[in-house]
């Protein structure tokens, strides 16, 4: 049956070089292998250059989180129109996740209607209008205006990114794949601290209008989704799609587009609903809560506060007067882009299951640790503290940072796999916008110590979480993954913890 095809076998490519020469059977065998490793260098590259373009798109949307680290600072000491205080602060902090929901929510019509690829195009272009106006701006109003419409932007980009690079890799590199473009979204972070440590606030925002037209360039060159273009009736366009990526392999692209074909003609069978009734089929309900309640809770563990507050945090963490807290942000942008970079490579190699639980607790451990140490007030031993912030946001980022994103291109069945995810980042944003918006007055009513108090007690709780729930997903297709979703259970099987050949049925 076409539902079985292998696409992470090799024996494709054997057949595939066989069939397209009639002589092959003469050949040396060292010739036919050669020209299995050719096919499969191809296949391999044609997936990196979609990755790639999706990696510019997640580091311009990178840029604009990280900026508000840098650009607070400079205007709390900057006299004149754009003096700013804590209440404004807040604002120009947090109001770029303000929009980002709305923008997750657009997402999921623009994916479904549009396609993947022209979907990524479209949301780059409010981004350069943001940074153009954040550049210009002489008066809060207008900078605010342009770090909503970035938001806007942000939105409408990472689900789509995530989705589409679910959709077209293999399942052994959809792992890697779908982490890497949160390695680009931590150098957008670091590109910007390392901008803004040298340069004025507005020269930061002229340069970073580079990535985003760069991204919309790229998409000109690559294929869209196979599996959108099913769904569309566009067969071919989907054959020859996949013929580029899987490194020109008739028989793999064949048997892929046939395996979409089919999925796409069971659903219409299967599912005869709304898109509302369908939204609470066990497939769609379960994944949506694991993702979601993972989501808040990643949140909470403080992910994304250390970003927008980074140089604030760590003057109060470190304290001496005689440390640069602008290099001391930089450092920590080094630290989460190694360790995406890290975490990419360790999802090719290792379960999500066991990174998930190795950077939550890593994750606890570190903040719980930091939050007792900044109790006891040890004077002297600021780089003490500065060697916990660096442990946190090494193990966060090994697992909480990047497994949403993964979660959502893996979890979530084709059909509904647009509007889930676009609903799935609007939530997630109006929860970051709640967050980053309150958290200065958090921060002054528990005090420092208590905010990592509260970020390794939401780690604990996410571990917790994703052990009784997150089934183990590497190496297992969309079709199976989707396939293990429509059984009873909601709570992962301690003896079956893996996908077994049951949810393949």
């Amino acid at each position: 049956m076409c539902s079985d095809y292998k696409s992470e076998h090799s024996t494709d490519d054997d057949s595939d070089i066989l069939q397209n020469n009639n002589n092959a059977q003469y050949q040396p065998l060292q010739t036919i292998k050669k020209q299995k490793k050719s096919q499969t260098r191809r296949r391999i590259l044609a997936q990196s250059f979609v990755t790639g373009a999706v990696m510019l798109s997640s580091a311009s949307c990178g840029m604009p989180v990280g900026y508000s680290a840098v650009l607070l600072p400079q205007l709390k000491f900057i006299n004149g129109s754009m003096q700013i205080d804590d209440e404004i602060g807040s604002w120009i902090a947090s109001v770029h996740s303000a929009a980002t929901p709305l923008g997750s929510l657009l997402s999921g019509v623009l994916m479904d209607r549009c396609g993947r690829k022209l979907a990524l195009q479209i949301a780059s272009t409010p981004l350069i209008l943001g940074w153009i106006l954040i550049g210009l701006s002489e008066n809060h109003a207008v900078l605010l205006l342009g770090r909503l419409i970035a938001g806007l932007s942000a939105g409408l980009t990472a689900a789509a990114g995530q989705v589409l690079i679910g959709e077209i890799s293999e399942p052994h590199l959809r792992g890697m794949f779908s982490s890497v473009p949160f390695a680009s979204y931590s150098f957008g972070i670091l590109l910007v601290y390392a901008l803004g440590s040298i340069l004025p606030w507005r020269y930061v925002a002229g340069l970073s209008i580079v990535l985003p037209l760069l991204s919309i360039l790229a998409f000109f060159f690559l294929p869209e989704s196979p599996v959108w273009l099913v769904r569309h009736g566009k067969v071919e366009g989907a054959r020859k799609a996949l013929l580029w990526l899987r490194g020109g392999s008739n028989i793999q692209a064949k048997e892929e587009t046939e395996h979409l074909i089919e999925r796409a003609d069971m659903e219409k069978q299967y599912h005869q609903k709304t898109t509302l009734q369908s939204l609470f089929q066990p497939e769609i309900i379960k994944p949506f809560i694991i993702i979601n309640v993972f989501n808040t809770m990643q949140i909470l563990s403080g992910t994304y506060i250390i970003v927008f507050y980074a140089v604030d945090i760590l003057s109060q963490v470190q304290g001496g007067e005689n440390m640069d807290h602008f290099l001391a942000a930089v450092l920590t942008a080094c630290v989460r882009f190694i360790f995406t970079i890290i975490a990419s490579c360790l999802l090719a190699l290792m379960g999500r299951r066991t990174l998930a639980m190795t950077s939550g607790l890593g994750t606890a451990i570190s903040a719980l640790c930091l939050g007792t140490f900044l109790h006891q007030n040890c004077h002297g031993n600021e780089y003490i503290a500065a060697l916990f912030v660096l442990i946190y946001v090494a193990t966060n980022t090994l697992g909480f940072m990047i497994l949403p994103g993964v979660m959502l291109g893996e979890l979530f069945p084709a059909k509904i796999r647009g509007l889930a995810g676009g609903v799935t980042f609007m939530l997630f944003n109006l929860v970051l916008f709640g967050t980053a918006k309150v958290f200065p007055s958090v921060k002054s009513l528990v005090g420092m110590q208590g905010v990592f108090w509260i970020f390794g007690t939401a780690s604990l709780a996410a571990s917790l979480f994703l052990y009784l729930t997150l089934p183990e997903t590497k190496t297992k297709t969309l079709s199976q993954i989707e396939d293990y979703f429509r059984q009873s259970n909601f709570f992962v099987d301690p003896e079956r913890q893996e996908l077994g050949e049951k949810s393949t049925k």
